[in-house]
């Protein structure tokens, strides 16, 4: 195939669906279909034919962790109602409407599954940011480090938040995962921004790779946003403030947020719109610290004698001095959300949705050091315990604060039938475009760079962005003999686009790029065909089996740097593979309590465009020059397996999940080896390349329990463990062997063959108790837990309580709600009450109080 998007294959997903179309209309209607009064109760997973018993529960925390039919009544959970339900489940046409379906109820998805309902979120969370409403869920793990975070990648049960790419995150079909980076900075973290608190109607997450419908990227797992339509004609109003009160080295503030939000929305017959509108005003902690090993160079007569620095060690226990705050956030977001939906016939729907976000954001800093006289010293050479510190290195001042300005436009489309008849199928596409994404810093110290026309230069994501596009089906054949069966199949396409310059600029507040500095740009593209059967062929067993086939093609890529001070280009190399990811399922439910499920999946996660496209500087002065860093970089095989067991009892559940995974040539950043072409000479680099294989083993656990002890006591709790070890690394070991020790590591020579994964707890744990005293009134205690983790592969990063160091935490956050009238609502609570002062990588908030009130009409 070629590269680029494929218009025969994306007319042909058209063609399909319209011939499913008319094919879903007439099975609708055929009289061998399912009759549309039948009100036949489903048994648990795998019945293929209607049975006495009692139906299956559906949890507010765990909705349908099997695969079976969960053509479930649609459902509320109002603040004085249980937390778990058994709800009447129907098979036929009385068949929850297109707009009320998960797509794990939709496609009879193999995944185990963890949901959590608007309600839910509004009794038990501060929510600040949306993904705020998925940090007390089974094995996640956020790492959201200020209120309105534009770099908040999720680490799941099998990978931390480093690995952005290996989880795919949807809001009403828009996919959200930045699949332009593996990481958590801007250029690899999901787009959450894009989705307003107060729109989530659900968020349902899937555990690991077992379903075909899903591309490799969801070797972690899938979350799944659904926001809110309206049934009637309604208006809303919200405004929330919160406070963090911070206190770490020589920053001791108050930091403040306001965000105001409004929604409209009305349903007419067969039309339904909604519009919703955020404007979010916050200012965070210090994100970074200005840090320098010991000096070795003693102080000349005309530094500058400073005080103020804060002695220490780095992760790794190096010595070192910590001179200051940076990236002191001030960010103002807004974001647009217009929805529209028709109901074509009552079982065809079509649905748009187009958002708008921007971003305007200042990054100031915060220096510690003081000169006798106790002004403020930021620049220059200063004079520290007789030893010499450059405060004004070129091009890279150890102050500075930068700009940010970002607007990112979405566009979602779906078409989709539900008849619940022999055919039924789906189109969708979206479109996320970074319209203008860029970061401007000087490159002078901050005396000169707010004088004006100070030099700087701008980083740029602007013109990047994806689309993607799916076409699917599903075939209910009857089959008496051999049991039922639910086929679904289908065709999906994507194309991410990376632009990525950095350039000069004059002045950096506010010229025009004057120069390249550098510049990275390329496609990934990938099409994908799969197709899956949920087969009940016994009253209690189910088969779900399935395979995707994928052909993934990279593109396009150049690379320019300044080596040497002029631009040296690298035109990357094409790149393409074609794989096939087989799946299965076997789930069994001797008891009508009782549900047990082996489940085993490959998915091959393809490297992103600037994994790829990289380069590496390599040499000194007339010899330098820019290569690829590693043009031979392999996609990430995972294999991985899951053995479950639930058990349902009145108003509760419980869960046991015992889950394996490997990952062969895993992608991550580390040092390696690397020859320079003009000089044959071999030397070590730092660059993106392949782990050799990484093996996973753990065990999870999730329960919740309504109505515990006494009436209106709702309890529930997850907890996870895991030993995720790297298996074979001889490549990179190898090299770090030969590097030896440095300055900033002394260790950087022990091989990381046997360490543990970085960014992966061993135990995570989470518990939510409420208490709703009647139905105006509820209050909660949450509770958060992670043990400590690493950063480097080699592990040797052992002082968590450090710049860029990573500890454990124990968290206790408060909620209380009370429903002053029917429209009116208050909302009050405190995150971090026991203000633990930890890390991952950055400091995280400390106290943090809110005060909510909430308008509905």
């Amino acid at each position: 195939m070629t590269p680029g998007i494929k218009p025969k294959l994306v007319y042909a997903s058209f063609s399909l669906a319209g011939l499913l179309w008319i094919s879903s209309s007439a099975a609708a209607s055929a009289p061998d279909g399912v009759a549309k009064d039948d009100k036949t109760k489903w048994a648990p997973p795998g019945i293929n034919k209607p049975v006495a018993i009692a139906p299956m529960p559906e949890a507010s925390l765990n909705i349908n962790v099997s695969p079976v039919a969960a053509r479930t009544t649609d459902t509320k959970l109002a603040l004085h109602e249980p937390v778990v339900k058994m709800p009447e489940v129907t098979i036929g046409g009385k068949v929850k409407p297109p707009r009320k379906q998960t797509e794990v109820e939709r496609y009879r998805l193999p995944q185990t599954t963890e949901s959590i309902t608007r309600e839910r979120i509004d009794n038990t969370i501060n929510l600040a940011n949306p993904e705020d409403a998925i940090k007390y869920m089974p094995s996640i793990q956020v790492r959201t480090r200020y209120i309105g975070d534009t770099n908040a990648p999720v680490g799941m049960r099998t990978s931390g938040t480093s690995a952005s790419a290996r989880n795919l995150i949807y809001a009403d079909g828009i996919l959200l995962s930045s699949l332009l980076g593996n990481n958590n900075t801007n250029t690899g973290s999901p787009r959450w921004n894009t989705v307003s608190p107060g729109e989530i109607e659900r968020v349902d997450i899937m555990y690991g790779p077992f379903s075909a419908a899903y591309a490799g990227n969801s070797i972690g797992g899938v979350i799944n946003i659904t926001t809110r339509m309206p049934e009637k004609f309604e208006f809303g109003a919200d405004a929330q403030a919160s406070w963090q009160t911070f206190n770490l080295y020589g920053t001791k503030d108050t930091y403040e947020t306001q965000r105001y939000a409004g929604y409209v929305g009305h349903r007419y017959n067969d039309l339904s719109f909604r519009f919703d509108y955020s404007h979010l005003n916050a200012q965070s902690q210090p994100i970074t610290f200005a840090t320098t090993l010991i000096s070795n160079t003693l102080a000349g007569a005309g530094d500058t004698v400073a005080t103020g620095a804060f002695a220490g060690a780095n992760p790794t226990n190096a010595r070192n001095l910590t001179l200051g705050a940076g990236n002191i956030n001030h960010t103002v977001q807004d974001n647009f959300k217009w929805k529209l939906a028709y109901d074509i016939t009552p079982s065809i729907r079509l649905a748009y949705t187009l958002g708008l976000w921007m971003n305007n954001a200042h990054a100031s800093t915060q220096s510690y050091l003081r000169d006798a006289a106790g002004n403020p010293l930021q620049s220059g050479f200063v004079n520290i315990d007789g030893r010499r510190y450059n405060l004004s290195p070129a091009n890279s001042p150890t102050f500075a604060g930068n700009q940010t300005d970002q607007t990112t436009w979405s566009h979602g489309i779906n078409l989709r039938s539900n008849t619940g008849g022999v055919f039924d199928w789906e189109l969708a596409a979206s479109l996320i475009e970074l319209g203008k994404d860029t970061v401007r810093a000087p490159t002078v110290d901050p005396t000169l760079a707010f004088a004006g026309n100070a030099p700087g230069r701008i980083t740029s994501l602007s013109g990047s962005g994806w689309h993607t596009v799916d076409a699917k089906g599903i075939w209910r054949p009857r089959v008496d003999l051999l049991g039922s069966h639910e086929i679904s199949f289908g065709f999906h396409h994507d194309l991410y686009t990376l632009k990525n310059p950095v350039f000069n600029t004059g002045n950096w507040q506010s010229g025009p790029g004057q120069s390249v500095f550098t510049n990275s740009t390329g496609k990934t593209q990938t099409e994908g065909y799969w197709i899956q059967d949920a087969w009940d062929f016994h009253e209690k067993w189910n088969f779900t089996v399935g395979g995707r086939l994928e052909s993934w093609h990279a593109y396009d890529g150049v690379n320019t740097s300044t080596v040497g001070g002029s631009l040296q280009t690298v035109n990357q190399a094409d790149r393409s593979a074609v794989n096939f990811s087989p799946k299965g399922k076997l789930t069994w439910a001797p008891l009508p309590q009782v549900r047990i499920g082996a489940a085993i999946g490959q998915a091959y996660r393809y490297a992103t465009a600037s994994e790829l496209f990289q380069t590496t500087t390599v040499g000194t002065g007339a010899t330098a020059i820019a290569v690829n860093g590693n043009p031979n970089l392999k996609q990430e095989d995972a294999l991985a397996s899951e053995l479950s067991g639930e058990y349902f009892v009145d108003k509760g559940r419980l869960r046991v999940s015992l889950f394996q995974e490997r990952i062969k040539n895993a992608i991550f950043s580390q040092t390696g080896l690397i020859t320079n072409p003009i000089t044959n000479q071999t030397v070590q680099s730092t660059f993106i390349t392949n782990v050799g294989e990484i093996d996973t083993y753990g065990v999870e656990v999730s329960g919740e329990k309504t109505d515990a002890v006494i009436k209106g006591l709702d309890i529930i709790g997850n907890v996870t463990w895991v030993d995720s070890r790297i298996e074979d690394n001889r490549a990179a070991d190898a090299a770090a062997a030969a590097l030896g020790p440095t300055p900033a590591n002394p260790n950087a020579a022990v091989p990381s063959t046997g360490k543990h994964q970085p960014r992966l707890p061993t135990w995570r744990a989470n518990a939510v108790v409420t208490y709703r005293a009647n139905e105006n009134f509820s209050a909660s205690v949450n509770v958060r837990y992670s043990s400590g983790q690493f950063g480097q592969l080699n592990n040797t990063d052992t002082n968590g309580f450090a710049y860029t160091g990573l500890t454990s935490y124990l968290v206790a956050d408060l909620v209380a709600k009370y429903r002053i009238t029917r429209q009116w609502t208050a909302i009050g609570g405190i995150n971090n009450v026991n203000n633990d002062k930890y890390w991952i990588f950055h400091p995280f908030p400390q106290r943090t109080y809110f005060a909510q009130l909430r308008f509905n009409y």
